[in-house]
């Protein structure tokens, strides 16, 4: 009998070990592997990092959409369209070398970028995410004697979390995918980092042995979302 699962693992398990096995630069010191160790705990930083400021702020981009004051919303609109009309590489370089053209640390002004970049994003997901409840409940819940803000905490938004958490996992797994660009505003990210091994050694080897530590991660990272989203629709 075809058991998808088990052979899913397999496929994987094989693909990561022969990965590994031919692209791992043995030839690394030490000191290189510790820089390389440090360079993903920088890659995981930022996506962290990056996630948290954008989901503080892309709540409350959405939150004050729904305020329908339309000074308000065309501002919020424009900013949405500006950072996901223009390549986070050029966001980069404007945060780097404009507006924090001062800062010594360049990892902040990534760190800042990200969250902003992800914040539009984001506040489109929970934008998107409380559209989906049916105006009913809302309705219902003003008709009831509850305020906005209740109504909107009581009732929208615990429906409406169904089907956000679930994309801003998604979103989260973007973004960690997204930091391999800082290296252009240079911070020493994983992908940096392997480009510089590249060169010292002249071997691809450490470019690609990344690219299975990127796939490997992406692949913890989506299961963590797949399952987020069966324990949300176990009740269904």
């Amino acid at each position: 009998m075809f058991n998808e699962k088990f052979f899913k693992i397999l496929f994987f398990v094989v693909i990561v070990t022969l990965g590994v096995y031919y692209t791992y630069p043995t030839e690394l010191n030490d000191a290189q592997r510790l820089a390389y160790l440090h360079s993903y705990a920088t890659t995981l930083g930022l996506a962290f990092g990056g996630i948290i400021i954008g989901i503080a702020l892309g709540f409350v981009l959405a939150f004050l959409k729904f305020l329908n004051i339309r000074v308000l919303n065309f501002i919020i609109d424009e900013y949405i369209d500006i950072l996901r009309g223009t390549p986070i590489i050029l966001q980069l370089l404007i945060f780097s070398v404009v507006i924090f053209a001062t800062w010594s640390d360049n990892f902040y002004v990534a760190l800042i970028a990200l969250g902003l970049n992800s914040s539009a994003y984001v506040a489109e997901i929970v934008r998107g995410g409380i559209n989906s409840v049916d105006k009913g409940q809302m309705e219902a819940a003003r008709a009831m004697g509850l305020n906005y803000y209740i109504s909107m905490r009581e009732i929208v938004f615990p429906q409406a979390t169904k089907n956000i958490l679930p994309a801003l996992a998604n979103e989260f797994i973007s973004l960690f995918k997204e930091t391999s660009v800082v290296g252009y505003i240079s911070v020493m990210d994983i992908t940096m980092r392997s480009k510089s091994f590249q060169a010292i050694l002249y071997n691809p080897k450490p470019i690609i042995f990344t690219g299975i530590v990127y796939y490997v991660s992406i692949k913890f990272f989506s299961i963590l979302a797949r399952k987020l989203e069966e324990r949300l629709n176990k009740n269904d």
